[in-house]
């Protein structure tokens, strides 16, 4: 149950730590009625002012999917300098100074402030060459169905690019039990393990407390909204206005959600049967309408003899408004997003 105050959360808490601990705990409960969910999160994000440190690789959720970056400054007694939005930093809630990095893992040069509860130690995320194909380093994701295990990952080992498999596909990931997580972290000594090139490596950061499974092997669709057709003799736009995988993998959406196929179909009816119409940053009357729409799953798609290897929503959107036209054609208007509501479960990977 929900934490009313601060002196309710567990004793084991330090006394400066017990407000911090008490609202991460209450909001992830809010989210998923998981009190074992919460109590992980809360115990996580009381740790993390110690574990965060200058020179750290963290990454954080942001309105445009999963943002990164390199700590330049981490702030206990007042405001981070020289960002855009004031953040304060406390001896009880710390803050950091943050250098976003791009696609291949480069500073950018772009400062930004964020509370170290929020973020998450990551690995440097970068491109190489393996096999003739260009792969994304440090980045774990699910092998197919049937195979020996159950995650893989690129990385570099020495001037090569190996690949390195991982867990049980049998087994299941119960990291948000606190003693699952101990006895599986015990068991092959995680603490110790520091070598990217091994499979022990790689377990045990998928039994690591401050991130999710979801997270970790996540694929990102920048596709996703995007307007990739413009029909301007008779205004209408196409695009894939949601997807739910890429290449078999499952892709995780901007508030950090999953949608399952069937869920995403029976939605897509429901709205192309009662709705249709679409407004301006979800805002003010109709500014055009959906007048093709297709759920692409790979139900449909094998039913249909069509190879995709993205599973989502593709749309044809007519724009009405003459004024939202013209943002769309001087490029000020480049995508469209798609609004509703959801009952959440938890997602078991």
């Amino acid at each position: 149950m929900p934490h009313n105050s601060a002196s309710e959360v567990p004793s084991n808490v330090p006394e400066n730590k017990r407000n911090q601990f008490k609202e991460v705990f209450n909001s992830v409960y809010s989210d998923t009625q998981g009190e074992g969910k919460a109590m992980a999160a809360a115990y996580s994000a009381i740790k993390k002012a110690k574990s965060v440190s200058t020179g750290d690789r963290v990454s954080w959720n942001s309105s445009g999917g999963t943002a990164r970056g390199i700590v330049r400054q981490v702030i206990r007694d007042g405001n981070v300098p020289n960002i855009p939005v004031k953040i304060t930093g406390t001896e009880e809630e710390p803050a950091a100074r943050i250098e976003i990095v791009d696609d291949e893992g480069k500073p950018t040069g772009e400062m930004v402030g964020h509370k170290l509860s929020t973020l998450r130690k990551s690995d440097e995320v970068g491109k190489a060459e393996y096999q003739g194909e260009e792969v994304t380093l440090n980045k774990p994701f699910r092998l197919p169905s049937g195979s020996s295990k159950k995650f893989g990952v690129y990385v570099k080992d020495g001037d090569k690019t190996k690949k390195v498999t991982f867990g049980s596909p049998d087994m299941e990931i119960r990291r948000d039990d606190p003693d699952a997580r101990s006895n599986f972290r015990a068991r092959h000594n995680c603490d110790t393990a520091t070598d990217k090139t091994s499979a022990r490596y790689w377990s045990c950061r998928m039994w690591e407390e401050d991130i999710s499974v979801s997270e970790m092997t996540k694929t990102e669709a920048d596709i996703t909204g995007q307007i990739l057709k413009v029909d301007e003799e008779q205004r209408i736009i196409y695009g894939w206005a949601s997807v739910i995988t890429e290449k078999g993998e499952v892709v995780v959406d901007r508030q950090g959600d999953v949608i399952g196929a069937e869920t995403l179909v029976k939605a897509v009816n429901e709205f192309m049967e009662h709705v249709r119409i679409g407004k301006t940053m979800h805002e003010g009357e109709a500014t055009g309408q959906v007048i093709h729409s297709l759920p692409v799953t790979k139900e449909i798609c094998d039913a249909l003899g069509i190879q995709c290897d993205r599973e989502g929503w593709v749309v044809a959107y007519k724009v009405y408004d003459d004024a939202v036209w013209d943002r769309v054609k001087s490029g000020e208007l480049r995508a469209f997003s798609i609004g509703g509501r959801a009952t959440k479960e938890d997602y078991v990977a």
